[in-house]
């Protein structure tokens, strides 16, 4: 009987101990597998902080580019009204003489740069009604001046700060007829599209902000058109 006692209690021991080894060895396991996972987060942390960084810069560099951009739309503005100026100074020149002073002389008066830059001064003061009247004056006087398809541009935006939908889109309609090719294209569309809604032309409104988008993808004028079709639908 004690041998038996003896042989149970030296199981039973044994059992214990080899069930504390392989607790011991799974608690080393789920250390390890912690500790790998810490490790694995914190990699995902820096690369979510190496990422947000460079979204950051990414951000700031598209700022600056859109900066650019503008700058260079201006400058091209300013460009093409010089050689407006250019134009009205050389054409009398071919002239005879006497009659080539007077016309010079009415040229310097009244330059392109003069009438279009004073148009566009009336629009930013938001005087709308000089401003459409210097831009209907220019593009009679400069029909196929550098500026001219600015100038539609801006007068449909002066019928616009007036509430006047149908000659705002007839403007930017006549950009579009007149001048195919314009670099304006996607802007006068999107305009367009804008100005004929209140005259309850959505379907077409639609077209054109769709042709934009599709035409035009990654552009300022694509953005713009997402969003004005975001309203629509």
């Amino acid at each position: 009987m004690k041998n038996v006692m003896k042989l149970i209690f030296i199981g039973g021991s044994g059992f214990l101990l080899s069930g504390c080894l392989a607790s011991e060895r799974d608690m080393g396991t789920l250390k390890l597998q912690l500790k790998e996972l810490n490790d694995s987060i914190t990699v995902m942390q820096a690369n979510q902080a190496e990422l947000a960084t460079k979204m950051e810069e990414l951000n700031r560099n598209l700022s600056v580019s859109n900066e650019n951009l503008s700058q260079m739309d201006a400058q091209m503005v300013r460009l093409s009204t010089k050689l407006d100026d250019l134009s009205a100074v050389v054409r009398p020149a071919a002239s005879s003489s006497e009659g080539a002073q007077g016309a010079s002389s009415q040229g310097v008066a009244m330059l392109p740069s003069d009438l279009f830059a004073e148009a566009k001064n009336h629009l930013d003061k938001e005087s709308y009604s000089a401003a459409v009247t210097g831009f209907k004056l220019y593009i009679s006087k400069y029909p196929t001046g550098e500026s001219a398809e600015q100038a539609y541009i801006y007068l449909g935006d002066a019928y616009t700060g007036l509430s006047q939908a149908k000659p705002a889109a007839v403007a930017y309609a006549t950009l579009l007829q007149k001048f195919p090719k314009s670099k304006l294209t996607a802007q006068a569309r999107v305009k367009y599209a804008r100005s004929i809604v209140p005259l309850g032309k959505n379907d077409e409104a639609k077209r054109y902000l769709s042709s934009v988008v599709q035409e035009f993808p990654g552009t300022a004028e694509a953005a713009q058109a997402k969003a004005e079709l975001a309203k629509l639908n």
